[in-house]
């Protein structure tokens, strides 16, 4: 059986057609061009950044109507000492006097083009920037036509989907009667971390499920798939209610507010790589978690699962190899084979990539070093169309919760 390839509205994601328009979820904070400053002029065009998630270092204008925007990393190497992870992250917006186009180049510096230019006149409405509208493309090099007629218009790597966006999604689902929002810590800049802990019946102890998100900036696709995800674990279908019968559910979708904010490739504000922080446990952000973690460490409570949404050139799932011991055992292998036996392959091709733990404190081996359970890397391409995203993610979320309905039941 195949997943149909039309599916209604969920939640707080608006699909609006087709693979190249989204809509966020809104709130009246969710985004703010709270300094925002000109970068650059000529008599007819300004380059606006400065606001949350902006990213241009420098600009040159060739001409009234041409510039240059040089995009660098926040930092050159990782903790690893490695050449920082290609996510070149950009973001900037353009205001004309008149309806005539723009050219700007995108010159990379310690980086390559890799996400394909989002524009929107309000930054939640947003779409793909037509193909033909870029030009002279080359590894370290991209130059664009815009379209001025829309000015201001905002020009971004993907969709600006701010911590405050994230938090309107999480207020709406902290709404429900059986979920509590709680801050388990503070970024570096002092922004609150926020947790949902679902429990059916708070006083009967049950095994959690935990996702996490958003531990890299520019990965909004992993955090457009995360909230269908937990939608689809907490929808009004006999399902759900099955599932959260038996199991409790735990979501930090934000984990790194501060370098989101500021249009990092990668990193918090403290220079880390928060994905190759988990073990050394040295950032604030990965401490919060770490503390709220420590439940489970003390056995108070139970953690079954543990799925980690990113985003990457195509979707896949790192994974446990079979023959590293799991509870449950082969989760992930059954688990995969009942998610393609539904998921038409020209919708959302994906691969499963099992790695044995190479001892990288990254978040799927610590969970799996730590407690035994299948930990998962969900990663979504860049570039999957979002009406896919969503649609693959509630097949994902259903069945997971089928797979782990059948453990539970087992004498």
């Amino acid at each position: 059986m195949t997943l149909s390839k039309t599916i209604g509205l969920i939640g707080s994601i608006l699909i609006l057609g087709g693979c190249a328009s989204s809509t966020l979820p809104k709130s009246k904070s969710a985004f703010s061009l709270s300094g925002e400053e000109v970068l650059c002029q000529s008599a007819d065009v300004e380059i606006r950044t400065g606001y949350i998630a902006s990213r241009a270092n420098s600009c040159t204008v060739l001409a009234d109507r041409r510039f240059v925007l040089t995009i660098e990393p926040e930092a050159k190497v990782d903790p690893e000492v490695k050449t920082i992870n290609n996510s070149a992250w950009y973001g900037f917006r353009v205001v004309s006097n008149t309806s005539n186009s723009v050219r700007v180049r995108l010159d990379y510096v310690g980086g390559k083009h890799r996400y394909e230019p989002k524009i929107s006149s309000d930054g939640v409405n947003w779409s793909r920037l037509s193909s033909d509208a870029v030009l002279e493309r080359n590894e370290n090099s991209v130059e664009l036509t815009l379209d001025a007629s829309e000015s201001p218009l905002f020009v971004s790597a993907q969709e600006i989907f701010t911590p405050a966006a994230h938090d309107a999604w999480t207020y709406k689902i902290g709404a429900r009667a059986d979920a509590a929002i709680s801050e388990f810590g503070k970024s570096a800049r002092g922004t609150a971390l926020k947790q949902i802990d679902v429990q059916t019946e708070p006083n009967k102890k049950k095994p959690y499920v935990v996702i996490v998100g958003r531990q890299h900036p520019p990965e909004v696709t992993g955090a457009l798939a995360l909230m269908p995800f937990v939608e689809a674990a907490l929808s009004d279908t006999d399902l759900s209610k099955a599932f959260l019968n038996k199991f409790n559910l735990l979501v930090i979708p934000m984990i790194n507010p501060d370098g989101v904010e500021d249009g990092n490739w990668r990193f918090n504000t403290g220079g880390m790589d928060l994905n190759r922080d988990w073990g050394p446990f040295s950032q604030p952000e990965t401490q919060a978690v770490r503390n709220a973690f420590e439940r489970f460490h003390a056995n108070e409570d139970e953690v079954i699962f543990f799925l980690d949404f990113h985003s990457t050139g195509r979707n896949l799932l790192y994974t446990q190899a079979d023959d590293e011991s799991t509870n449950p055992p082969m989760f992930t292998r059954d688990w995969v084979a009942a998610v393609k036996a539904r998921l038409d392959n020209d919708v959302y091709p994906f691969t499963r990539e099992a790695r044995h733990n190479s001892g990288r404190p990254i978040s799927k081996n610590y969970m799996y070093d730590s407690f035994g359970i299948p930990s998962i890397t969900y990663e979504v391409g860049d570039e999957t169309p979002r009406a896919a995203i969503e649609q693959s993610a509630i097949v994902f979320s259903e069945e997971m919760m089928k797979q782990l309905l059948k453990h539970a039941d087992k004498p």
